[in-house]
């Protein structure tokens, strides 16, 4: 049996996986994507903040904030038809149990180059609870119209296969190539990137590199209606246990996050492992992470907890609903506990034939993949 060859496969069909996908397609390179789920951006690339981050989010690592202003611009005149911008970005400082103030986060902002205007807290925030507010150059992404971009483009290259509910078996070594085996199926490539995320650490485990130094957060992001009042408005409050209220692109939802409340439950385990799998009817398991979202063993919400947490600080006539939740898993950098940094990181693991990993949170961040890619 003839086993079929592509230049580069992919493993994940987020946004890094599609990115690399069409970036190599338009090189003529003929590429394969196995995605495990029914379609693409089915997880953390939809399932998040949606924020297109300036690097506010990260007074305690400039590294991480100088990162995402560097590509901040030429990410929204990329993908600006999924950008949303027409709404105020408001980050403020609380006056208590936060890592940082108000002056603290000026000079943060001035030293990395970020617009930031100071504003009365007191438009937004209930007396007292805040020590500094301020309007940033902030967006959020829209990842449905983005989906039907690339893959509108992907069809249109005419060299891209993107395989839905993948098994992914073995990956061997043979003759200076990959022979990967999945669902039964084997194909053949010199290159393969890992963009699974949250799937990082099981394919590097199969292949038998070293795992990325990871916990995992079984997150909530929850879906508001919002009043007149708030719709052209963003809030954050930082730098601390706090939350963030923000329109989820251009859906006509705000999402509501909390930093204490969002995670339900962690993980510190090398490959994600939750009480919660042994009630997921055998889909999830260590070693093989399902789908949260349309997982029957996702937890109950933790909306009065998030409300209670916006409502003590907003003030009373900013008004919104819960309309939905949604679930999603989070691998993060456990250094990342010490500076709260979100570093992308492209690991050439190894050369002829070449295998490379991305592990990166942050979505404008996927033009760090082009020298990889390129690079051949």
């Amino acid at each position: 049996m003839e086993v079929e060859y592509y230049d580069k496969i992919v493993l994940g069909a987020g946004i890094y996986g599609l990115y690399s996908a069409l970036k190599c397609s338009r090189l003529g390179q003929r590429i394969l994507v196995l995605e495990r789920d029914t379609d693409v951006f089915m997880r953390a690339t939809y399932i998040n903040q949606a924020r297109v981050h300036m690097g506010y989010h990260y007074p305690r690592s400039k590294m991480t904030a100088l990162k995402s202003a560097h590509y901040f611009q030429r990410f929204c005149e990329d993908y600006g038809f999924c950008i949303k911008r027409d709404f105020k970005q408001i980050y403020a400082t609380s006056a208590a149990l936060s890592w940082t103030n108000a002056t603290a986060f000026q000079k943060f902002c001035d030293d990395s180059n970020i617009p930031c205007e100071r504003i009365n807290e007191k438009d937004f925030f209930r007396i007292g609870l805040c020590d500094g507010a301020f309007l940033t150059e902030e967006y959020t992404y829209d990842a449905m119209i983005l989906k039907d971009y690339f893959l509108d483009e992907l069809f249109k290259a005419g060299c891209v296969d993107i395989l839905y509910n993948q098994s992914l078996e073995v990956i061997m070594e043979q003759d200076q190539k990959w022979v990967v085996t999945s669902s039964g199926v084997k194909y053949e490539t010199p290159f393969i990137l890992n963009a699974t995320y949250a799937g990082i650490n099981e394919i590097q485990k199969m292949m038998g590199y070293h795992t990325f130094n990871i916990k995992y957060e079984l997150c909530e992001i929850i879906l508001c209606e919002v009043d007149e009042k708030l719709k052209g408005i963003g809030l954050t409050v930082m730098d601390g246990p706090f939350f963030s209220i923000m329109p989820f692109g251009k859906t006509g939802y705000h999402s509501l996050t909390s930093v204490t409340f969002t995670p339900h439950i962690t993980s510190y385990d090398e490959t994600a492992t939750f009480n919660c799998q042994a009630r997921s009817n055998d889909t999830c398991f260590p070693g093989h992470l399902a789908n949260c979202n349309v997982c029957s063993a996702k937890p109950e919400s933790a909306w009065p907890y998030m409300r209670q947490m916006a409502r003590k600080y907003m003030l009373p006539e900013l008004k919104f609903s819960y309309v939905k939740s949604l679930f999603s898993m989070k691998p993060i950098l456990k250094v990342a506990e010490i500076d709260d940094s979100r570093p992308t990181m492209i690991k050439v693991e190894r050369q002829n034939p070449t295998f490379v990993s991305a592990f990166s949170g942050k979505i404008n961040t996927i033009y760090d993949l082009d020298e990889v890619l390129l690079d051949e």
